[in-house]
């Protein structure tokens, strides 16, 4: 991966004050941290292997074994590896989602409902996986400007997401997207195209999988509507945009082969919510210009396709760590698989952690209350 030029001095109170959302407290690796002494929570522990699922009830707080995993209402998540999946999207056929990283003081007020923006379900992604940070303090997702390399066919392009909001009317509307890209070659950059409005919004904050949204069409900037089973079976798009979700079509995401790559990803966990507040279409031009062929086809670099996407993705663990550990004072929000009861979870320690799973997952789960 290529590492972009920022670099960033943060005092741990300033961290702490910044770190809801995409952009958890950083502590040292391994430490575990229980929760706000005041708080009633339950804690337990699961063995989770690096090739077969181990699915969980929340409500129970138990491990169980559902007769068939994909039809079964009994679980909410699943861990394998360092997966961890929610019973909904194209995981499980119930109403589980989630969402997060939450700040851990969430912990700390249990009759307060947790708002939250929208529920994650498991979907196809991956490259733009974190493209967004997200403020809790006022619900937005701000666009971390990163640049993306794509590659479709024989074409390589470059992609930044220049904002999630749009206008209608004279009011904002989330899932509206702005973007700018550029075919990149031997001989330069192309000309930028820049496409507004792309629409992902599918109906609303729970988002329908039956409902089309956007897809791009690099080569020729044409945009489309695709419910999401016409994308996973048409060559004739890039990148879809749903919700929060942006999706290639390679792998999981669709039969045509395009792969891509966050070429600042190395800069994810240092990044603050403040920092990407500041960021603009033009104070990120020149990271976007600064894209050549050099730079996609460098050895460093490597394009992947989409593969499954949960909101625990690149969240919940530290696996840069040695050995890997759990990404501490953050929480997450899960809807079960009923869709009528939501839990706060965070996790406090791994035990016997290897590059292939977690070993023994100690769990603190609290229910919390439907706004």
């Amino acid at each position: 991966m290529i590492r972009g030029s920022r670099s960033l001095v943060v005092a741990g109170l300033a961290l702490f004050a910044a770190a809801c959302g995409s952009d958890p407290v950083r502590q040292k690796p391994g430490a575990s941290h229980p929760p706000p002494t005041n708080v009633e929570s339950g804690t337990f522990s699961i063995e989770v292997s690096a090739t077969a699922r181990t699915f969980v009830n929340l409500a129970t707080r138990e491990v169980v074994t559902p007769d068939d995993a994909k039809d079964s209402k009994n679980w909410d998540l699943a861990f394998v590896g360092y997966d961890v999946l929610t019973n909904g999207g194209i995981s499980g056929s119930a109403a589980g989602a989630a969402f997060g990283p939450l700040d851990i003081s969430v912990f700390a007020f249990p009759d307060d409902p947790v708002d939250v923006p929208f529920w994650i379900t498991d979907t196809p992604g991956g490259v733009f996986l974190r493209w967004y940070a997200y403020d809790g303090a006022d619900h937005t997702l701000y666009s971390r400007y990163h640049v993306y390399g794509l590659r479709s066919g024989e074409r390589l392009y470059k992609l930044q997401v220049l904002g999630y909001y749009g206008d209608v009317q004279g009011a904002p509307v989330s899932a509206l997207y702005q973007v700018r890209y550029a075919e990149v070659t031997a001989d330069g950059s192309g000309e930028t195209q820049e496409i507004h409005d792309i629409d992902g919004t599918v109906g609303g904050k729970d988002a329908s999988p039956d409902l089309p949204s956007g897809c791009l069409t690099l080569a020729t900037g044409e945009t489309k509507l695709l419910t999401p089973n016409q994308a996973k079976r048409s060559r004739d798009w890039d990148v879809c945009f749903q919700r929060e979700a942006i999706g290639v079509n390679g792998d999981l995401g669709g039969p045509g082969g395009v792969t891509g790559v966050d070429l600042q990803a190395l800069d994810l966990d240092d990044e603050t919510i403040a920092e990407v507040k500041k960021r603009t279409a033009e104070t990120e031009q020149a990271l976007f210009d600064g894209v050549d062929e050099a730079t996609l086809t460098s050895p460093d670099v490597e394009f992947r396709g989409d593969g499954v996407t949960t909101a625990f993705t690149g969240k919940w663990a530290n696996l840069a760590s040695e050995p890997p550990a759990p990404k501490l004072a953050t929480a997450f929000i899960v809807r079960t698989a009923d869709g009528r009861s939501r839990y706060l979870v965070t996790f406090d320690s791994f035990e016997g952690a290897s590059s292939d799973t977690p070993g023994t997952v100690t769990l603190t789960v609290q229910t919390s209350p439907s706004p």
